[in-house]
Formats: C-alpha cells, structure tokens, sequence
C-alpha cells in the first residue's frame, strides 16, 4: 500500500451511532472534510444527526462553518472542555454508564481533525526519538522475562532456595507484567499516555534497583514483582502513544521499529549475562563469598534502559490524541506545532487555533469530597473493562484475548522448552566424556587442584589430602581411604559408594551422611562449621547453553519484527497477523522432526520471531479499533491474557520431556490453530485513530 493510498480509510464504525455510515473507502480530505457531509441527508432522516447536521462540515480546514461561532469560542472554553462548539452542530449523543456524556459524531471529527494534522506534521526526527525512548522502555519488559534465567543459579546458592521457589523465581515476574498491563492500560486512557508510561517505569526503575540489593528471598521477590508490575505498563500505553503521534502511513513502521527495540533487550540482557554473571558453578560458589556479588551488579546494569528511557519522557509531550479527546485542543495544538518543527527545518504549520474542533460535550459528575472522588475513580477505571465487552466490542476483545494468551503460551513455553533442551544435550555429552580411573593407588598425594566428571573404581588412597578443591560429579566405588585428610571441600553431584574410610578426617567441607553410601566408617572425624544452607548445588549450569538457546529465538524476533511492519503497512493487519502465525504453526510442526539441536534451536526460534510478528500485527489492530478512551486499556488487557498464557506454559512444557521434541510440537502446533482461526476471523478496522 504507497502513501497515497493511506489517503482513503476503510470505515468500519466503532460505535452504534456511526453504524449508518456505509462501509467503503472514506476519503481522506486535506482538512476535516467529514464524510457526514456526503450522507448527512441519509443520517438526518433516520434522525443520527439531528436536524443541524449540515452545521459539522467544515470548509477549508476548519472543524466548524457556522457563522463563526465556532472559530469565536474562547480559548479558556476549548481548554476546560466547556465549550459546545457550533451552534448549529446537531450530534447524537449517548450517556455512558461512567456518567459521561459522549458525542460520537464529534467523537469522528476529533479523529479526521488528528489525522490532517498529524499528517502535516510528516514522519522524522521526533517519531524516532520518541521509538528510541519508548523502546529503552519495552526493552525493561523483556529484560525482566530474560534476566531470570541467568541469574537463577546465583539467586540458587545465595537465597537456598528449593525447586519450587526456583520456579517462582521466573512465574512471579510474569505475574507481574500481566497486574501492570492491566493497571496501567486502564489508567494510560484516564491519566494520559505520557504520564502513565512516567509512572510505570519509574515504579519499575525504583524497584529493580532494590531487588539488586535485597539479601533473603522473600523481600527480593516482592521486589521483583513490583519492578514486573511496573513495566508491564509500557507496552499499552508506549505503542498507542507511537500510534497517535505517528501519521497513518508510517504508523505500522514506527511499531515495528518499537517491537525490534524491545526485543532487542533480551539479546542485551543475555549479553551483559554472558559478560558479569559467572559461568560455571565454581565460579558461582566463589563470588557467593562477596557481599555484593556480581548478579546483584547484574541485575543494576540491566536497569539502564529503564531509567535512560524516564529521562528521555521528559522531553517527550503528552499525546494529541488524547488532549483532543480530553478537551484540551489549545494543548494539543502546540503539540502538533512541536512535532511539525521537530522533522521540518524549514516553514511554519499552518494550522491554527481558528481551526481546532470545538470540545466535546461532557456531563462529568463532581464528586462532593475525597472520598467520594477516590470512589468516582474506582468506578470509571472499572467500567472501562466493561466497555471492552458489550455488543459492539465483544467479539473482537475475546478473538483478541484468545489469540494473546495461546501465542504468549506457546512463545513462552518453546523458550523454556529449547532452553531444557539444549540443556539435556549437554547433560548427555558431559555424561559421555566421563573418565574411569580403575585399580589406581594414591599414596602420600596432595590433590589441591579441582577435580570434574571422574570416577575412582577400586582404588585408594594411603596418606593423601584433598585441600581447597572442587568435587563436581565424582564418584568414588569400591574405595578405601586410609589416613586421609579433606580439608575446605566443596562437592557438588559426589558420592562415596561402597567405601571403607580408616582414620578419615572430614575437617570444613559439606560433605554429610547423604554422600555415604554403603559405606564403612572406622575412627571418622569430621569438624564442620555452621552454614545456612546444606542443600546440594548442580555446578553445571550450562550458561552458554541457555544463551545459545535463547539467541536462536531473538534473532528471528529482531528480523521479524524489523520487516513485519513493511508487510503490515501493504498487506493489512489481520492478514499478516494470520499469516505468521500459519507460518509458526507450520515450523512448531517441523520441529518435532529435528534431533540437532542447533536445528531445533532455530527451527522453534523461528517460529517464536513468527509469533511475535503476528502479535505486533494484532496490536497494532487493537489499537486501532478501540476509541481513544478504550485503546490502552483493550491493550492491556490482551497483553495481561498473553502474560497469564505465558504463566500457564512454564510449568506444563517443563514437564515434558526434554530428551525428544514430540511432545513440544505437538503440543504448539495443536494450541496455535487459535491464533490462527481468531486472527483470521478479526476485520481490519477504521485506521482513523
């Protein structure tokens, strides 16, 4: 589709009182030439717009034509919102359970008014910037999913945590991204988009920095959760802020380029992972001794993107689309004229406050004291949910929320799957490399060197010491150990099996009786200082697996996301949004083929960079279906659904087994004909915003 043919936009009404309108292309007129005029006669006699309804043409580009009155309205009016307009603006007008009273036909003036105005100010400078702000931002939300899985083997050790806290670890972090998104998309369309994604990241940024020095569980969970919680926010109301300030044929450009942004944090959190966080867990143990070891340095570094995106919100102005709807058009004005000498050195705007619409009508209920305000409040933040759910928005939210939740439960679960995966095939070949030392016979040997995946079969050791080492995945059997001294031990995976110890002195090591097994212990001295914990610690951690793994899907996430928006912009939303997620379905099939796993890696890699790009493609519907009000919150709402499919996945593609990926395929492959149906039944809506 060029940029001339953005020029007509397809109507597809969001509210009963527009539904007389007949669908088709609506022109888009160099001014706010509204379509009422073409069947204002039509609407007039079936009684949508009054007897006045000649009263909304405008000439030129004005919103108003009559007699003045609009272009004479004071300004101080425009700005509180009191203003009527036009005297002989004839609109329908419909109350809404908030007590406010909505004018539609205005509600379509305000939308052709943005878009003429948003045109002229063309796309450059400032909608670049404002992507590399918002997407520092986004890149904070896949930051908190990533970062987890690196820092859980040092959060292991220090925190002495079990097997379901491990897992909580990761699940309270999703926990909170889908409570932010829905907080704060309902708050993004009552407070403003600018002030909600302030708040949110400055909520996330506080907070990840003091899950870096947490010492216990229990308060760096909290943490984490209230850092999640924060930036869950900044995709519904980041993206419907790039959309209202961005014009309609660079729209889906500009998201793409957010998407490759926030995805990008990843690849920068696995980075930064591979550069400070320890790499064996040796390495683990011995940083443990620090009181600020390097994963809580870990986790400050990664809050960079977040507070250089707060910094950079400063300078970004609230969004003219919602000043317009608010009945701020004064403001929103000086907006449009900042944006316009952001990307145009030369020339002025020629739009001027003669031209702005008149504000819309609104019957707002005063509350009578604070409390009774905070209650208000409440009341409108809710009843904004309810809205997504009547007749005229039904279907669409629950195809949307449906289609949100299986991607995201896919998407998430192939990640822990691959991750589990390149895991085992480790896990095998470390298994394969082990050395047997059979018949052997130590005396007076001084080990002090670390030792790894042995097994001492019917040896001994007369006089030997083991002092200031490592035992990862020893084994001794059938052994005997006369004289023998371990001094400041540490062992992970070793066991003593069938064994005869003689005069052994077990002095600062974390060797207990679990480690003996069968074995015979004859004037066994053993002195151990107190520890917090005594729980066995997996010294294989495997970290360049895990970043392998996690590389073959963000690659494709970058490349996808960096070109969907190009198709999106020529092939339409759900068209695209439909055609990906065949395309992922397709590749979560083949995988289940795959027995490498470098192609298992990049075959569910790929069809995880699909998913994403389906799901950039349905946000950019949502956004552009719901009215003004309803936008982040609709948004929110669907990223929370994806967020809880995420959720659900991770203890179900975990309980699968690793060693084969059957199960995964076919288990994705089943779950994203959902995206797939819901995607394909969605309509491209009206791209006016």
């Amino acid at each position: 589709m060029s940029e001339e043919s953005e020029e007509a936009y397809l109507v597809n009404p969001r509210s009963p009182s527009l539904s007389g309108f007949p669908p088709g292309l609506m022109p888009y007129t160099d001014g706010v030439q509204s379509v009422v005029s073409q069947y204002g006669a039509q609407m007039n006699s079936a009684g949508s717009l009054g007897s006045n309804s000649a009263g909304l043409i405008s000439s030129g580009r004005s919103a108003s034509d009559a007699s003045g009155t609009s272009k004479g309205m004071n300004r101080n009016d425009r700005n509180s919102g009191t203003g009527t307009g036009s005297s002989g603006r004839g609109s329908q007008s419909h109350e809404s359970e908030s007590g406010e009273l909505i004018d539609y036909n205005n509600d379509l003036l305000l939308s052709q008014f943005h878009a003429d105005a948003i045109k002229q100010t063309g796309c450059g400078k400032f909608q670049l910037l404002a992507s590399l702000i918002i997407g520092l931002g986004l890149a904070g939300h896949a930051i908190q999913v990533y970062a987890v899985f690196y820092i859980l083997p040092s959060a292991e050790l220090e925190f002495c945590i079990l097997e379901s806290e491990k897992s909580w670890l990761g699940s309270i972090t999703l926990l909170g991204l889908g409570c932010g998104a829905l907080l704060w998309g309902g708050l993004a369309g009552r407070t403003g988009r600018r002030k909600t994604l302030l708040s949110c990241l400055a909520v996330s940024g506080v907070f990840s920095v003091v899950a870096a020095f947490m010492p216990t569980y229990g308060p760096f969970m909290m943490a984490r959760f209230c850092a999640a919680a924060g930036i869950g926010g900044a995709l519904p109301a980041g993206a419907s802020y790039l959309c209202e300030i961005s014009p309609g044929y660079a729209r889906t450009r500009i998201l793409s380029l957010l998407g490759t942004l926030g995805i990008s944090g990843a690849v920068f959190a696995g980075g930064i992972a591979i550069i400070t966080v320890p790499q064996t867990g040796q390495e683990v143990m011995l940083e443990n001794k620090e009181h600020f070891s390097a994963w809580h340095r870990y986790l400050l570094i990664i809050s960079l993107p977040t507070v250089m995106s707060i910094l950079g919100l400063f300078w970004l102005p609230e969004s003219p689309r919602w000043l317009l709807d608010n009945g701020r058009e004064v403001d929103a004005l000086s907006i449009y004229q900042k944006i316009y000498k952001s990307n145009r050195a030369r020339g002025g705007y020629t739009l001027t406050e003669l031209e702005l619409p008149g504000a819309r009508a609104h019957k707002h209920h005063i509350p009578s004291s604070v409390l009774a305000g905070m209650a208000h409040g409440i009341h409108m933040f809710f009843s904004s949910f309810l809205q997504l759910f009547r007749k005229n928005y039904l279907k669409t939210t629950t195809l949307l929320i449906a289609s949100w939740f299986v991607a995201m439960f896919v998407y998430h679960g192939l990640t822990i799957f691959i991750a589990g995966h390149s895991r085992a095939i480790e896990q095998e070949r470390y298994s394969q490399q082990t050395v047997v030392k059979a018949h052997k016979s130590y005396e007076n040997v001084v080990f002090n060197d670390s030792m790894e995946n042995l097994v001492f079969s019917q040896s001994s050791f007369y006089n030997c010491t083991f002092r200031r080492v490592f035992l990862s995945h020893i084994h001794f059997e059938n052994c005997s150990f006369v004289d023998t001294e371990f001094a400041n031990v540490k062992t992970s995976r070793t066991t003593f099996s069938n064994c005869v110890l003689d005069n052994v002195r077990l002095i600062a090591t974390d060797l207990t009786d679990r480690h003996f097994i069968n074995c015979t212990k004859n004037n066994t001295e053993q002195i151990r200082l107190p520890r917090n914990c005594d729980r066995e610690f997996e010294y294989n951690i495997f970290l360049e697996a895990l970043w392998r793994s996690n590389l073959g899907a963000l690659v494709p996430g970058v490349l996808c996301l960096a070109f969907v928006g190009e198709a999106i912009h020529r092939f339409g939303r759900s068209r695209i949004a439909t055609t990906c997620f065949s395309f992922a379905t397709m590749l979560c099939c083949a995988f289940g083929f795959m027995f490498v796993d470098e192609h298992v890696i990049w075959t569910g890699g790929t069809a995880q960079g699909l998913i994403l790009a389906g799901l950039a493609a349905l946000t950019i519907l949502a956004i552009e279906t719901y009215s003004t009000p309803l936008r982040c919150t609709a948004l929110g709402l669907c990223v929370c659904g994806g967020h809880m499919g995420a959720l659900l996945s991770a203890p179900i593609y975990s309980a699968l087994p690793h060693a084969s990926s059957n199960f995964a395929a076919g288990l994705s492959t089943i779950s994203m004909i959902v995206p797939v149906l819901s995607s394909g039944t969605l309509e491209d809506p009206c791209m006016l915003l």
